[in-house]
């Protein structure tokens, strides 16, 4: 049986900081959920960080870039919190329409239809406005996985990435608030692929066949190729996390290891917390509720 999206024009975008497991997550989405990301022929080519391939437009990578240049922003200095609130109206206005135009274009005769791009974690409300039916699937990943990766790919020390993935997932849940949303784990999906694909099409109303999904899946998700994984050889002192960050990414973690999805209630009070001890109290709350379940 072939995967069934019983939403009509399902509109997907993958929303998280990068180096989070976005290609793959994007490649079970096309090939699994049958969410189609274009041809790729219109992405950024694969290479030796991503040889199974990016899933990313070149077009709206760009457009991405552009947006943030009319905020004065880019991938590793987000723009500021209210920076598109502020922005030049005629402005807005035009980013949302060229947007919305090239979107259509792409997605033009699709049921279904998905993109991706770190960028989005901090352009998205420019794409919420544009297609406002949008759902965002939210990956996210161990942060000390994505400093070290990120350290990596660009030659920089990971502590001078600190507070970023914090940041980050800041803007996704307050930018995605009014959306249908699903939130997923890479590592998750590296030790139970089947599960988290489920929790994926649960969320998106798309039927599949579990059979034929685990099947595919075993071509897919590469565990041993999964690089940077956190493990007893990482430097504790290079990759420590500040206490909002560990209360952030422990809620998630443990969240969807009880096939919970966030109480984003809660999880906002854990992004936007009023001290390091107000983080702590929170996340103790949290988990003595969990427990009991």
């Amino acid at each position: 049986m072939l995967p069934l999206a019983t939403t009509p024009n399902l509109r997907v975008a993958v929303v998280s900081i990068g180096r989070s497991g976005t290609s793959v997550i994007s490649r079970i989405l096309h090939e699994v959920l049958a969410v189609d990301f274009g041809d790729e022929a219109d992405h950024i080519p694969r290479n030796h960080n991503n040889p199974d391939g990016y899933f990313e437009n070149r077009e709206m990578l760009a457009l991405n870039e552009r947006i943030l240049a009319a905020v004065n922003g880019a991938v590793l200095r987000p723009p500021a919190l209210e920076a598109f609130v502020t922005l030049d109206p005629d402005t807005k206005k035009t980013l949302i329409e060229t947007v919305g135009e090239r979107l259509n274009f792409y997605a033009a005769g699709k049921s279904s239809f998905g993109w991706k791009d770190p960028r989005l974690s901090l352009t998205f409300p420019i794409w919420k406005a544009a297609v406002p039916n949008v759902v965002a699937v939210i990956a996210f990943r161990d942060p000390r996985a994505v400093m070290r990766s990120i350290a990596d790919q660009l030659e920089v020390a990971p502590t001078s990435l600190s507070g970023l993935w914090l940041d980050y997932y800041r803007r996704i849940f307050r930018d995605t608030a009014d959306c249908k949303r699903v939130v997923v784990s890479f590592d998750q999906l590296l030790d139970e692929p089947l599960r988290v694909v489920e929790t994926m099409a649960t969320h998106l109303n798309i039927v599949i066949d579990k059979k034929t999904a685990e099947r595919q899946l075993a071509g897919i998700v590469k565990p041993k190729q999964a690089k940077h994984r956190v493990d007893a050889t990482v430097s504790k002192s290079e990759l420590a996390l500040d206490p909002n960050t560990e209360a952030v990414y422990f809620y998630l973690r443990d969240a969807v290891a009880k096939g919970l999805q966030p109480d984003f209630k809660m999880l906002d009070r854990l992004l936007n917390p009023i001290g390091e001890a107000a983080a702590q109290s929170t996340f103790k709350r949290w988990w003595s509720r969990l427990i009991v379940r």
